[in-house]
């Protein structure tokens, strides 16, 4: 499992420049073209740079609701945009998922576009399409990774993953999850990706967060009022989680054949118990 920490792209102070200046890699990297093409495309390169792979979202869900749209414009900059940018360490580009505001019809078009500049587009799967749709999206798909949501029974209930991640496997695909990063769920279900901006929206109010070797799991610091500027917390919490990537990756490893960590992997596999998975079914 890889998890794409994603947020880097607008409001989070220096905190590029001490990733920069400490030359610390962020492992997996999520950034929206929405941002980069509002004026963020400086940290987009920094963090492309620092990075070791990296996914970019449209960003079509940025837009303020109601909020009038050249879809079709917003689209040929995005496929402009991949077709200048595309390289290996960027592993694919989210569709236009919008069909709650235009209908999925208009998004398979939107999609055309896209795939017209590369095939590495991943098609995100939204209850309103049909399951029969998720099957016909992993089958089809030129890419090798499809998507589903992990907002808490918006699309999917957490009993259901199990069968969509088996799903999209029995299609050579990988299966990417949005917005998850709840425990409960990782725990069980190994999917091969998933993003968070967790670690960014933690010190936007003010929290601090470490990773507990022993307990495996992320813990609060105790921040004194007015001790430590948003930007040290941004990467304190940064820091943390990567060693939360760390974790899944080297946990789920051998499932999903994915190991991007080889330091001290031995001595932490002894230590984690591997499960069976799937155990929502």
């Amino acid at each position: 499992m890889k998890v794409f920490l994603s947020g880097f792209d607008t409001n989070i102070g220096n905190a590029l420049q001490v990733v920069k200046a400490n030359n610390t890699r962020i492992p997996f990297a999520l950034a929206s073209f929405y941002y980069i093409q509002k004026g963020a495309y400086d940290n987009f390169k920094t963090t492309l740079e620092h990075c070791d792979e990296m996914l970019i979202d449209s960003g079509a869900h940025s837009f303020q609701k109601g909020k009038k749209v050249p879809w079709e414009e917003y689209t040929d900059k995005y496929a402009q945009f991949i077709k200048e940018h595309d390289c290996d360490k960027i592993l694919g580009y989210f569709e236009m998922d919008v069909d709650n505001q235009i209908g999925y019809d208009r998004v398979l078009q939107l999609r055309k576009k896209l795939l017209a500049v590369t095939d590495k587009i991943i098609p995100v799967w939204h209850k309103n399409r049909g399951i029969d749709e998720f099957k016909k999206m992993c089958h089809e798909t030129k890419g090798n990774i499809v998507a589903v949501t992990g907002f808490r029974n918006e699309d999917i209930i957490d009993k259901q993953y199990g069968a969509f991640v088996k799903y999209a496997w029995s299609c050579g695909k990988k299966i990417h999850c949005l917005g998850m990063t709840r425990t409960k769920v990782l725990d069980k279900i190994p999917f091969d990706y998933v993003d968070s901006s967790s670690w960014k929206q933690k010190a936007v109010y003010g929290g601090m967060l470490q990773w507990d070797s022993k307990r495996r799991k992320l813990v609060d610091i105790d921040v004194p009022k007015r001790t430590l500027k948003t930007n040290d917390m941004f990467y304190q919490n940064l820091e943390a989680y990567i060693e939360f990537v760390k974790h899944y990756n080297i946990k789920w490893h051998k499932v999903n054949n994915d190991l991007h960590f080889k330091i001290g992997v031995r001595k932490l596999l002894q230590k984690l118990k591997l499960r069976r998975f799937f155990i929502y079914e």
